[in-house]
C-alpha cells in the first residue's frame, strides 16, 4: 500500500504511526510540507495521514499548501480512499467539508480523559488551542471536558484532535520546541493545561494505551 505521510513542522512526525504501518507492509512516503514538498497526486495515494502543526487550519495565505492539502482531502473522499488527520490535520479535514474552525474555550495541553461514542474512554495527549465543527454528514465520534469535538468520521476519513501516536520520543519533541506556549499558559492558570513534569511523567503510564488504540484505529480504518 502506497502511503503519504504530510508533516508540517518538522518537530511533530508520525510517532508510532510509522512503526504500526512498516510492520503492515505499507510502503511510506514522507511529505515534508514544511521543506517545500508538494501535495502528491491523490491518484497514487492508497492512504493519507496529515499530521499536526501550531498553525491555524485558516492560515492558507501564510501556508498555500494548507489549501491543496483541503482539496486532497476531498478528493480522497470521493475516491473513497482512507484518511487520518490528526490535530493541524483533522481541523484541515472538517475545513475541507466546510466546518467552521474556531477558537476552542479552552487550551488543552497534556493528558486527559478522551470519551468515545462507543463508550471507550482513555487518557490521551492533546495540544491545541482551536477545534472544528462536525462538518455535515459526519458521524461525531469522541469527546472530552475541555473540547466538545474531539473527533468524526466522514466516508473512509477520520479526523481526531488529539494524539494516539505520542511516543515518549514525540512528546519530548514537542515540549522541547512549543516550551514558550506552554510556560505562558501555564502562566495563565489554564484549567486544562499540564506542566512538563506532569505531560513526561503521565505519558509514561498512559502512551502504550493509546498505542494500541491507535493500532485498533488503523486496523478499522484500512480494513
Amino acid at each position: 500500500m502506497e502511503t503519504f505521510i504530510f508533516q508540517h513542522v518538522e518537530f511533530e512526525g508520525p510517532g508510532a504511526i510509522l512503526p504500526i504501518l512498516e510492520a503492515k507492509g505499507h510502503r511510506i512516503h514522507r511529505v515534508n510540507l514544511y521543506a517545500g514538498d508538494a501535495v502528491p497526486d491523490s491518484s497514487a495515494v492508497d492512504f493519507a495521514v496529515l499530521m499536526g502543526g501550531p498553525m491555524s487550519a485558516l492560515d492558507e495565505d501564510k501556508f498555500p499548501f494548507l489549501s491543496a492539502e483541503k482539496q486532497f482531502c476531498r478528493e480522497m473522499f470521493a475516491a473513497n480512499k482512507p484518511l487520518l488527520g490528526i490535530c493541524l490535520g483533522a481541523q484541515l479535514l472538517a475545513n475541507a467539508f466546510y466546518a467552521p474552525i474556531r477558537k476552542n474555550p479552552e487550551k488543552e495541553i497534556g493528558w486527559f480523559p478522551v470519551t468515545f461514542e462507543n463508550g471507550l474512554s482513555l487518557n490521551a495527549f492533546h495540544w491545541h488551542g482551536e477545534t472544528f465543527d462536525i462538518p455535515e454528514y459526519a458521524v461525531p465520534l469522541a469527546y472530552s471536558e475541555a473540547c466538545k469535538n474531539q473527533g468524526f468520521k466522514i466516508g473512509r476519513s477520520v479526523g481526531l484532535q488529539f494524539h494516539l501516536e505520542t511516543t515518549a520520543e514525540s512528546m519530548k519533541s514537542i515540549l522541547e520546541n512549543c516550551a514558550d506556549e506552554l510556560n505562558l499558559e501555564l502562566s495563565n492558570y489554564r484549567q486544562f493545561v499540564q506542566t512538563k513534569p506532569q505531560i513526561l511523567e503521565l505519558g509514561e503510564r498512559y502512551i502504550p494505551q493509546a498505542n494500541i488504540v491507535l493500532n485498533e484505529l488503523l486496523n478499522a480504518i484500512l480494513g
